[in-house]
């Protein structure tokens, strides 16, 4: 530790505040928040934090800023903010530490409908469902709406250039409002439904269902009644699936936690008009502090952007700033929010029903890791690697006859999709459909950056059989790896479909695994954790080269059919880009924002507009998102991305039968 902390913290002001410890480089390695900044920094220096991430933090730090506040509460308030702009290193890490999603609608908005957001700041007409246990649960919920509660899911845009109903008004999940086919108050119905349902008021939705339906059947529109009659049954169905925790109809949220050493879950427990809802696990790791310093971080991210926040917090413990929290989370919701630490009756039983979720959650994470780790060995024993991998590399390449040829690099590391170490590439020197070619290309790439900045990973997967692994052999023999020599070594497998196997009839048939120098590939078990690891990361990598593929492809297209519009010459295409910024914003505009463009006027929009749908993509084909509605979730840049760009690409909305 160095004498300049000693010196911030003897210069630090006694004032309530928050404070940064930082390296020599400037970069935030800590944030803390304190009534008395001096004193609590003179406990670090001092050594009497006994924290075991304190030393650690001590030798990083080279300085130690302060910022003043005039009260606790401020002190809150400044240190989420710093937190979010800086995540430093050493402060509370969630697992998934991004913003909690939720679902946002504005109901006196024209045709309203729903999206999910990650950041619930307060807006005048907004309304936010949530928070929501993962981006699958958020999906799941707005399929739920979408198909029970007909509104669009269309941007603005599209609805005010439509003409005719869409395919979602034909499968009866929108009420087509774009063309007039319901009225204000119709659809404003509907709304209503749907904040009921998510509300939790589904008694209050059940009635005002039923009374519709009647009316609906005695008016003789049956089809409306069919539809009233099915979602009635769907809603108590639901119903039926939920746990009534009490009769008070009480809004509360319980909050539980298990911890062990370092790492440990919360779990959020919601109760909305006394119906228990999903819980939400927030896991964490290399934590140290204490429980109430780390409930107070946790509350103050949860609770930090306002969104549903209920009367009541019944926490396992009190955290040192509780009466500054329940002023700060009671000033964001607008009304009065109480911090309790229930000791009996049932609100005990709800704070332990969390810890034990926690818990649960726990146990699943060390058996899953545990799990893992012996896929890892398992691994390590088939490809001959002196220790288990700890980060995994895998390539592959797409293109369509060889055009708009791409490649993509997916990173494992502790056997975990790592998407932030991702990498989409832009073939340059390889001419047609040369996979061979463009594997060394790709690989020459990587490995000569790797051995310049000392980054090489300890296992790279092929996908393909024992071509593709000679080429990628011969590309490290080129560049000096692997040598007898005692040089740097890259130890490097392929994993091969078997449609030789299933040709033959052989359905039980599973990818085997080719080693160098090892002339029949290795079958391993279907069920080998091994196996899994390399068909795991196998698939990650072909579903984010495909994704690039579709991007570079698409981008192309419409660039292409810019350059051939009809009326279009260089002075007008320049005026539509910069009016619009790109081709897919112009192919995404209607015929009046079009003729809104100098130099346009409404014909020529109108003959653009033609063009540009005709070259457009189809909906609904092969190339559109498996999720009909628009999200604001992991979405493709609409930048075009460098040569070899950074990806954090969510497989789980990629189309695995796409072309590769």
């Amino acid at each position: 530790m160095s004498e300049a902390l000693h010196q911030h913290a003897a210069l630090a002001p006694t004032d309530p505040g928050v404070y940064l410890f930082k390296d020599g480089r400037g970069r935030v390695l800590y944030v803390g928040k304190a009534r008395n900044l001096r004193a609590r920094l003179k406990q670090y220096v001092g050594g009497h934090d006994e924290r075991a991430m304190v030393p650690f933090l001590l030798q990083a730090a080279a300085a130690i800023d302060t910022m003043v506040v005039r009260t606790e509460k401020e002190a809150l308030i400044l240190e989420s903010s710093l937190i979010k702009q800086h995540r430093p290193r050493f402060n509370v890490k969630l697992v998934d530490d991004s913003a909690f999603l939720h679902l946002q609608v504005r109901p006196g908005g024209k045709w309203p409908r729903y999206r999910t957001v990650r950041s619930t700041e307060p807006a005048p007409g907004l309304r936010h469902f949530g928070p929501f246990a993962s981006a699958s649960r958020a999906r799941a919920t707005l399929e739920f709406v979408g198909r029970r509660f007909p509104l669009r899911t269309c941007s603005d845009r599209e609805l005010e250039g439509r003409s005719r109903p869409c395919l979602m008004h034909q499968m009866g999940r929108c009420l087509a409002p774009c063309v007039g086919l319901c009225t204000p108050a119709e659809y404003r119905e509907v709304v209503d439904q749907s904040m009921l349902f998510l509300e939790g008021r589904n008694r209050e939705l059940i009635g005002r269902l039923e009374t519709q339906m009647q009316a609906a059947a005695e008016a003789l529109r049956f089809e409306e009644a069919a539809r009233l009659r099915d979602l009635l049954r769907a809603i108590e169905a639901t119903i039926e699936r939920q746990a009534v925790a009490d009769t008070g109809q009480s809004n509360r949220d319980a909050w539980g936690l298990h911890r062990t050493g370092a790492r440990g879950v919360f779990a959020l427990l919601p109760v909305r008009l006394g119906q228990p809802r999903e819980v939400l696990l927030l896991p964490f790791t290399d934590q140290g502090g204490t429980d109430g310093e780390l409930l107070s971080s946790v509350l103050n991210a949860v609770y930090g952007e306002g969104g549903d926040i209920p009367d009541e917090l019944l926490l396992p413990l009190a955290p040192p700033d509780l009466a500054a929290l329940q002023e700060l989370i009671s000033e964001r919701r607008g009304r009065a929010v109480e911090l309790l630490v229930p000791q009996r009756g049932d609100k005990a039983a709800l704070v332990e029903l969390a810890r034990t979720n926690a818990e649960a959650s726990f146990k699943k994470q060390l058996d899953a890791a545990d799990r893992q780790q012996a896929a890892l060995v398992e691994l390590a024993k088939v490809c001959g690697l002196p220790a288990p991998p700890r980060r995994i590399e895998c390539f592959d390449n797409s293109n369509i006859q060889g055009t708009d040829p791409v490649a993509a690099m997916a990173v494992f590391i502790d056997g975990q999709p790592s998407r932030a170490h991702y990498r989409r590439y832009r073939v340059k020197t390889v001419v047609g459909a040369d996979d061979f070619a463009t594997m060394r290309e790709i690989l020459t790439r990587r490995v000569r950056r790797g051995l310049d900045e000392g980054d090489l990973p300890d296992l790279l997967v092929v996908d393909g059989g024992k071509g593709q692994l000679n080429a990628a052999l011969a590309v490290l023999a080129d560049l000096g790896l692997n040598r007898d020599d005692g040089g740097p070594r890259l130890h490097m497998v392929g994993i091969v479909k078997p449609r030789t196997e299933r040709r033959r009839g052989d359905r039980e048939a599973t990818d085997r695994v080719v080693l160098p120098g090892v002339k029949d590939p290795v079958r391993l078990p279907h069920n080998s954790g091994a196996l899994r690891v390399l068909q795991a990361i196998r698939d990650e990598v072909h579903d984010t080269a495909v994704r690039y593929h579709r991007f570079v492809r698409d981008k192309r297209s419409l660039t292409s059919a810019l350059e051939r519009l009809p009326g279009i010459g260089a002075a007008r295409r320049t005026a539509l880009l910069q009016r619009f910024g790109s081709a897919e914003a112009v192919a995404l505009a209607s015929e009046a924002e079009l003729a809104a463009v100098p130099g346009i006027g409404p014909a020529v929009a109108r003959r653009v507009k033609a063009a540009l749908d005709a070259a457009a993509p189809p909906q609904g084909g092969p190339d559109s998102a498996a999720d009909p509605v628009e999200e604001d979730l992991d979405a493709v840049p609409d930048e075009d991305p460098t040569d070899e760009d950074p990806t954090d690409a969510d497989p789980t909305d990629a189309d695995p039968g796409a072309e590769g």
